[in-house]
């Protein structure tokens, strides 16, 4: 038995020296061709608050967009990423409470974009006060359950996502469980933002992910490989992730229960004395429609947007100064090889967003 033991420590000891080497050596982006992917939560998110490893602070050339991942098309970008004690992408400041929370999708979370140009940091910079990325997260209902913003709720939330996921935007549903327990939940967010228990977390869930395992098949097989949409336009070959589907006509019916489940973000926030404000993003194939062979101009975002204004609610009209700046400026908004704005387009929803904020200061 000692015997039969030992030759499979031996068997196992250069898989085990591998493994070592990974987890205590080299950096925990090595394996991987983006920041995002290094510190995703795979596993133990029972442990680790957020969605990705917390107290983190990494700079990488990342090898390429979304679309074009593994193609000659794909371009290089240097980022820099800080992740705070909950696990989202923010410098950690400690017991700093935000006025403004932008909940979205990854666009929000600043896929491509270095830390300075996310949206959260420009708007930060803009109105000098402490906005938060609450972002990516399936919906408002993530934030409304959370019990750090239950104690101590931001001035103003902004509600920012990509067009073709407006439709899918679920109605706000108060959690009753968490405000009977709520002293538990909150216990249990203070136990996983420890630094050791954090630590552990992290461990676990990069041995459980396996990232050398996973870059080896995806360098020899060509793993995760896609068909890619492209056309090209002035700015040369433009990758897109729908194409002419992503611009198909709306029905009514979908367009009402648009407008309803918007309004009713708005009425659960006045309700907790939160200032509303939606934020869309328009889809890459609604700006540069005129790339898509037999596309025609979108107007699912544009009514959406007129529609809100005209019941009185406060929207950032991304759709009309997206187009105007492709239009008179000839501006690239969105990566070439990405599905994800630049940090142009950042910069014109935050210079957009920041006076609407300020007008109602009290």
């Amino acid at each position: 038995m000692k015997r039969f033991l030992l030759r499979s420590l031996l068997f196992l000891s250069p898989f085990l020296v591998v493994i070592g080497v990974e987890l205590f050596v080299l950096p925990v982006d090595f394996f991987t061709f983006r920041v995002w992917e290094a510190l995703l939560i795979k596993e133990f998110d029972w442990i680790l608050p957020g969605h990705f490893y917390p107290r983190m602070e990494i700079e990488k050339v990342e090898t390429g967009g979304d679309l074009t991942h593994g193609t000659s098309y794909s371009i290089p970008k240097k980022v820099k990423w800080m992740t705070d004690r909950y696990g989202f992408r923010k410098r950690d400041s400690g017991g700093i409470s935000p006025q403004v929370v932008i909940v979205g999708d990854s666009n929000v979370l600043g896929t491509r974009l270095t830390q300075g140009e996310m949206v959260s940091e420009v708007l930060e910079e803009k109105l000098k006060v402490p906005v938060y990325p609450y972002a990516p997260v399936g919906s408002i209902n993530t934030f409304l359950k959370d019990p750090r913003f239950i104690k101590d709720p931001p001035r103003v939330v902004i509600v920012s996502i990509i067009e073709r996921e407006i439709l899918n935007m679920p109605f706000p549903k108060l959690s009753q469980s968490r405000e009977r327990f709520f002293s538990f939940y909150e216990w249990r967010d203070k136990v996983k933002q420890t630094t050791w228990v954090q630590s552990v977390g992290v461990l676990l869930d990069r041995l459980f992910k396996m990232n050398l395992l996973h870059s080896l098949r995806a360098r020899i097989g060509k793993e995760g490989a896609r068909n890619f949409i492209s056309f090209p336009s002035k700015f040369g070959q433009m990758f897109f992730l729908q194409g002419e589907a992503a611009n198909q006509e709306v029905s009514d019916d979908q367009f009402r229960r648009v407008i309803e489940t918007i309004e009713s973000y708005d009425r659960v926030l006045k309700k907790k004395g939160i200032r509303f404000i939606f934020l869309p993003i328009p889809n890459k194939e609604n700006i540069y429609h005129d790339c898509l062979p037999g596309s025609r101009r979108p107007n699912f975002l544009r009514r959406v947007i007129e529609e809100l204004k005209r019941r009185g609610m406060d929207v950032v009209d991304t759709q009309g100064v997206f187009e105007d700046e492709y239009r008179i400026h000839s501006a690239l908004l969105y990566f070439m090889d990405d599905s994800h704005w630049n940090e142009r387009a950042v910069r014109l929803a935050a210079a957009l967003a920041a006076p609407l904020i300020e007008e109602k200061r009290e």
